[in-house]
């Protein structure tokens, strides 16, 4: 069997919900959250073989250990497994006993190459629910996430010290939820806080202003009819036992009237803020539709100030001050037989002739010293050099823009002066034919034009 996951990992979870016949969706954020994990994690089939590891697990177990069983990896202790032996026929025993709603724990170790060492880990295996993986899916039944036993070691006592903490801590239940309250009310972009089961205990003002219902219609409300997104990352979360989302997600909401708003997706859980045992979720959104439009109107301006760029018939570069192309019309990558690609973010000595070519930045660095100008304003002949390394005749016009943030843009105007010069090169043989038929005349015609005249004259 080829693992089904090998192409998964690379997609950008789908912002909509995905349907129930559609696991694809769902193991794809599965797969992103579990790259995003800094622990060795892996998704194991119905016989315990390994069909997909994240990052973490490809750097700690540099072996290829796809298709391998999981019990042929690590060697279970005796307590960890009811067999007994620590060998590969493990597998039966621990998946019988495999909860969905509980991780099992087993510390185990791995023997190094050298054949000698042996490494401590401690291994956590949940399996995954069918809501989570979908239920026409059957090439994956568990995920396996392995931490090196020393850092067990130390989050155990982390995690104890903070119990005791906890437990000298006496705070009501009406003072955590006033408290609650106070975190959410203070966020200034929509705020809510979860229960388990994904339905809103409480939003501030921004999210009742945003999605346009009373706080009322949103106590009690399912996140999924807001935020689809939002409830597949809780799942997630709460499946896997991880505390928040690696980074946040760029994802779509949908308001009382049925718009659907771009926002940025955060995530966190809070297992005590509530004064209970269930965990509280809190869920951060900002509202990134003013800055889309605003993009939008970017992406605009910018399609119309290149339109009108490329309208010129001659070539312009535009470059920063340290002599980078940023900007180039068409004329330009016709004259020079340069793509747009090639010249953009290449210095502009690049179409310089070898001399001013080895001199331009120089030349640069000294008008951004001293502000003397010597060609900005003005109309100069110079050599210019094309892609195949001919050289050819131009004429060129810098003018210097101040940028907001104070530094300068430099507007290049070449005109190709190669026609002209051929031209003006013609009207001269002309000039020169005619002159020589009108006033060069040979001493025989000479004579025979004087008495042609005498003729007349009598």
């Amino acid at each position: 069997m080829s693992c089904p996951f090998k192409h998964l990992h690379a997609e950008t979870p789908s912002a909509t919900a995905p349907s129930k016949n559609n696991s694809g969706g769902k193991i794809n954020k599965l797969v992103t959250f579990m790259q995003g994990s800094p622990d060795a994690a892996f998704l194991l089939d119905y016989e315990g073989k390994i069909v997909y590891r994240n990052k973490a697990a490809q750097l700690m177990f540099l072996t290829n250990v796809h298709q391998m069983s999981l019990c042929s990896i690590f060697s279970f202790n005796q307590s960890s497994s009811s067999s007994g032996d620590g060998s590969g026929d493990c597998w039966d025993d621990l998946a019988k006993s495999l909860s969905i709603s509980e991780p099992q724990h087993h510390d185990v170790t791995v023997l190094e190459s050298d054949g000698n060492t042996q490494l401590g880990f401690r291994l956590n295996l949940v399996k995954l629910p069918p809501e989570l993986m979908g239920n026409g899916n059957k090439d994956v039944f568990a995920c396996a996430y392995a931490t090196p036993a020393h850092d067990h070691d130390r989050e155990k006592v982390k995690r104890n010290n903070n119990i005791h903490s906890i437990a000298e801590e006496v705070l009501d239940d009406e003072h955590l939820r006033r408290h609650m309250k106070d975190v959410v009310q203070a966020s200034l972009d929509p705020m809510f806080s979860l229960h388990q089961n994904g339905t809103v205990v409480m939003a501030n003002d921004s999210a009742v202003h945003l999605f346009g219902y009373s706080r009322d219609e949103l106590v009690g409300k399912d996140i999924a009819s807001i935020c689809p997104t939002a409830r597949e990352v809780q799942n997630i979360l709460n499946f896997m036992h991880a505390p928040s989302m690696n980074k946040q997600q760029i994802t779509t909401a949908m308001d009382k009237r049925g718009k659907n708003l771009s926002i940025e997706l955060g995530l966190s859980l809070n297992q005590s803020l509530a004064g209970s045992k269930e965990p509280i979720y809190f869920v951060h959104m900002k509202d990134l539709t003013a800055l889309e439009e605003k993009k939008s109107e970017i992406e605009l301006k910018d399609n119309i100030c290149q339109a009108m760029i490329n309208a010129s018939f001659d070539s312009m570069f535009g470059i920063d001050q340290r002599g980078k192309i940023i900007v180039v019309n068409e004329a330009a990558c016709h004259a020079f037989g340069y793509t747009q690609e090639e010249f953009l973010d290449k210095n502009i000595s690049m179409v310089c002739n070898e001399h001013d070519g080895i001199n331009h930045d120089k030349y640069l660095h000294h008008y951004i010293r001293t502000g003397e100008k010597r060609v900005i304003g003005k109309k100069r002949p110079l050599v210019a050099r094309r892609k195949d390394g001919t050289e050819f005749h131009i004429e060129l016009g810098v003018s210097e823009v101040k940028l907001s943030n104070g530094e300068s843009m430099f507007c290049g105007y070449v005109k190709d002066r190669t026609q002209e010069r051929l031209d003006k090169k013609m009207l001269r043989r002309k000039e020169a034919v005619i002159q020589d038929e009108f006033f060069h005349v040979e001493p025989d015609d000479a004579r025979g034009a004087m008495k042609g005249l005498t003729r007349c004259t009598h």
